[in-house]
């Protein structure tokens, strides 16, 4: 009941002119060409560009960052496991999770400030799509280490060392073995990179542009403009695109996320 009342509850108020009023019942604010009073958003969520625009910029800038996130947790999770080097593995497992401990607002002004203007031979990446997949990477990193660790202490080195034997160099091993027997890791650490940041706001309310607008961003940028029901509309399809993405996700896998998540 607590998940499925707010959501009725954002469903009813955008096709309602009063809201939860079914008197005022009205389907405008999804498909009208043009809004009366409205200024900064003349039409319904469905109509225009923006929403569309909005939506793949959040698939291509969330999908990239969740499947780079997805690799480096696995490999992280080889490298705590497998690796001969306690010290090392003990940095590199406090590493991936201090992002988890920074609250994302700090994250956001701090890569600004570096980003925002060349340095040497990095340019300026403020406003570019490069800048938000690597925030949102490093930010959801401790979500797939902490599944690829998980995964890997779980798989022994029979495989591996099976395959050594017959003469696979480490990236045939990693490629031929590893993957395949952890895809539920690496399923997990793709889903929950991907939910979390389809739902981003406060790392990248500072890092985006117009050209560079997410489905977060346009909601509360709409909020701003005072479009409630607008707002509450894109809220739907942000739940919509998530739900959709990770059963599809899981279908064409054929695994779960919560077998990933046990291991």
């Amino acid at each position: 009941m607590s998940v499925l009342v707010p959501v009725l509850t954002l469903l009813v108020s955008t096709v309602t002119r009063t809201p939860l009023d079914l008197s005022t019942f009205t389907l405008d604010y999804w498909f009208a060409e043009k809004l009366p009073g409205a200024v900064g958003f003349p039409h319904g969520v469905f109509r225009g560009s923006e929403l569309w625009e909005a939506a793949w910029n959040s698939l291509r800038i969330v999908g990239l960052a969740s499947l780079v996130c997805a690799v480096a947790g696995l490999l992280i999770g080889y490298v705590v496991v497998r690796g001969s080097a306690p010290r090392v593995a003990a940095f590199l497992r406090q590493v991936s999770f201090l992002p988890y401990l920074i609250p994302g607002i700090a994250f956001a002004a701090a890569s600004l400030s570096l980003f925002a203007v060349a340095r040497g031979p990095v340019p300026a990446l403020y406003g570019t799509t490069f800048l938000l997949i690597l925030v949102m990477a490093v930010t959801h990193l401790p979500y797939s280490s902490r599944s690829g660790i998980a995964a890997m202490m779980q798989l022994g080195r029979e495989p591996e060392e099976a395959a050594q034997i017959a003469g696979a160099s480490w990236w045939q091993r990693m490629r031929l073995i590893i993957f395949p027997i952890q895809k539920g890791a690496l399923v997990t650490g793709v889903v929950l990179p991907f939910i979390s940041g389809l739902k981003e706001l406060s790392i990248v309310i500072m890092l985006t542009t117009t050209g560079t607008q997410l489905l977060t961003t346009l909601s509360i940028g709409l909020v701003d403009y005072g479009y409630t029901q607008l707002a509450n509309a894109v809220v739907l399809m942000i739940a919509l695109v998530s739900f959709t993405m990770t059963y599809l996700t899981q279908r064409l896998t054929k695994s779960s996320l919560a077998s990933g998540l046990g291991g």
